[in-house]
């Protein structure tokens, strides 16, 4: 859904005022649901060891930045929260040095969703800083998935979003699983009136 809105508010860019990357993001929008599709494929043992590694915490933190910002927010709220039951927050790479950071301490756990373009150099200086203190971290990162060698790099980082997302769902699934927890499960949600 979030790619059909995308697609549609380039066309409009280009109808209304013209883009001058139009072609490239015509480009992606080509390639990315394939990729992300190939990528969600391939990350299920890397999930698989995720999900036996944070599978009894009380409590994960969510970081990213740029347009994958987002991503991380519905994972900290949606798939952790909601989904599993488990406390969760997010934090935007760029803000976690403006207070965040105060709680980085040894195995505390954290999910960088790392972004291939512009944005990864806060991604990278906050993961600097998340080894630097042993905390618990797990890496989805879009250059791992060869996003850049798929879509041109003035349109990079719209395309982000999908292969995280793709991938992330697989470590959800595998979480879920590992917890016995389904994806499905709900306390309040759909069965109380709210």
């Amino acid at each position: 859904k979030t790619g059909y809105c995308l697609e549609l508010a380039v066309e409009l860019l280009n109808q209304i005022e013209g883009y001058k990357d139009y072609d490239k993001m015509m480009d992606g929008f080509d390639k990315i649901y394939d990729l992300s599709q190939e990528s969600a494929k391939g990350a299920r043992l890397q999930a698989k060891k995720f999900a036996e590694r944070f599978k009894n915490e009380k409590v994960i933190y969510v970081m990213s930045s740029g347009a994958t910002h987002e991503v991380a927010y519905s994972t900290s709220n949606c798939l952790m929260m909601e989904m599993q039951w488990i406390h969760s927050g997010t934090f935007h790479s760029g803000e976690f040095f403006h207070g965040p950071f105060e709680i980085t301490d040894k195995d505390v756990p954290f999910i960088l969703l790392m972004n291939d373009g512009r944005t990864r150099q806060m991604d990278a200086r906050a993961l600097t800083f998340l080894n630097r203190f042993d905390a618990k971290i797990e890496i989805v990162d879009a250059l791992d998935w060869g996003l850049s060698a798929h879509i041109a790099k003035e349109v990079l980082d719209y395309f982000n979003p999908f292969v995280i997302t793709a991938v992330f769902r697989v470590y959800a699934e595998e979480l879920a699983e590992v917890r016995q927890h389904p994806l499905t499960k709900r306390r309040y949600m759909w069965k109380l009136k709210y």
